[in-house]
């Protein structure tokens, strides 16, 4: 009966009765008979009776349960799976326009916001370094990371270098770093001038700076779908959703617990402590190649969002996602041909 009321009420968003359910799904059963079941999952807490109602709504223990031991599993249509990736077919290879396109293209799936943070290692690794010289004693230093992070880092020199000089240091740090830690490059040793250890000290400290940074790029769109729903007709609740996805709150807060998950994270509710509001729930998912470079990705809308749709949409563009991380930085080896996408034979 729970499941009735939580699909009901998804649909409406008006409280549910009993003389609704037995019409509505045709129930072989009196409407007195659903009236007091209706009672007993308000006994139960899974169930609220709004005062003005002579209807019943869902609680967020109510949703919990419903999504954890009632929704079954389910994959997105392979309608809607055949048009997402049509839509990726159009992209090369480049991950800023992947992101942009993946939260838009979840946003419009589920009508509901989406948000996307940009892949992350735990712990940066070196990739190429460039030395540019710019004027007098000054150099400028092109820092490039497996992850795809750029740095730019200014240099003093004692004297002036020439940029085939440069050059040359450059590629010869490049082939020793290529692939370190920072703690890694710190204890290279070797025939190194007192200068190459010094841009070597700075490779080092950036790599640093970049592992202790708690900012994560993000990517957010579906506001819109959010202005149609009767839960967001007041502008403060409009408000309090733009300040989650425009601030950094979610990253920080979230991010660690969805990485370690195996699986989708759902969070429903102020009940839950890991979000402000009652109103609100949040469907996220880590993609990405495991232990080397992972992000996440999610859907937040009203407590009354369709869990059944959100999941498997959320599931199915991460794995989209994780999919490009793997062509573009897994091992070359093992990559699937590049641009290519995951079979939609299989289960999700």
């Amino acid at each position: 009966m729970l499941g009735l009321v939580v699909r009901e009420y998804t649909q409406t968003a008006l409280p549910v009765g009993s003389k609704g359910l037995v019409s509505q799904y045709g129930l072989d059963i009196s409407s007195a008979t659903v009236r007091n079941e209706l009672a007993r999952l308000e006994d139960r807490g899974l169930l609220s009776h709004p005062h003005t109602s002579a209807g019943r709504v869902p609680t967020e223990s109510g949703y919990r349960y419903f999504v954890e031991n009632l929704m079954p599993e389910r994959e997105l249509p392979l309608t809607e799976r055949l048009r997402i990736r049509h839509q990726f077919h159009q992209l090369g290879l480049e991950l800023n326009q992947w992101l942009q396109l993946s939260a838009a293209v979840l946003a419009d799936t589920v009508r509901n916001a989406a948000w996307v943070t940009a892949p992350k290692a735990p712990t940066a690794h070196f990739k190429h370094l460039e030395m540019i010289a710019t004027y007098g004693n000054a150099i400028l230093l092109v820092l490039v990371f497996q992850d795809g992070t750029v740095r730019q880092q200014g240099l003093l020199a004692r004297e002036a270098i020439g940029q085939v000089d440069l050059s040359n240091m450059s590629d010869r740090l490049s082939a020793m770093c290529r692939g370190l830690a920072p703690a890694e490059i710190r204890d290279l040793d070797g025939e190194l001038s007192g200068f190459e250890k010094e841009v070597l000290g700075l490779i080092a400290s950036a790599m640093v700076e970049i592992d202790q940074s708690a900012a994560v790029e993000s990517y957010h769109e579906g506001v819109r779908h959010l202005l149609e729903q009767p839960e967001f007709r007041d502008s403060a609740n409009i408000g309090q959703v733009m300040r989650l996805l425009e601030s950094d709150w979610l990253a920080p807060s979230l991010l660690p617990g969805v990485f370690a998950a195996d699986g989708i994270t759902v969070i429903i509710g102020g009940g839950s402590g890991r979000l402000d509001s009652g109103d609100l729930g949040l469907v996220l998912s880590r993609y990405g190649v495991d232990q080397e470079l992972v992000g996440a990705l999610g859907v937040l809308g009203p407590i009354r969002m369709h869990y059944e749709r959100v999941i498997p949409a959320v599931r199915y563009m991460a794995q989209l996602l994780s999919g490009l991380i793997w062509d573009l930085f897994g091992p070359g080896e093992k990559r699937r041909t590049p641009g290519s996408l995951p079979s939609d034979t299989g289960a999700q």
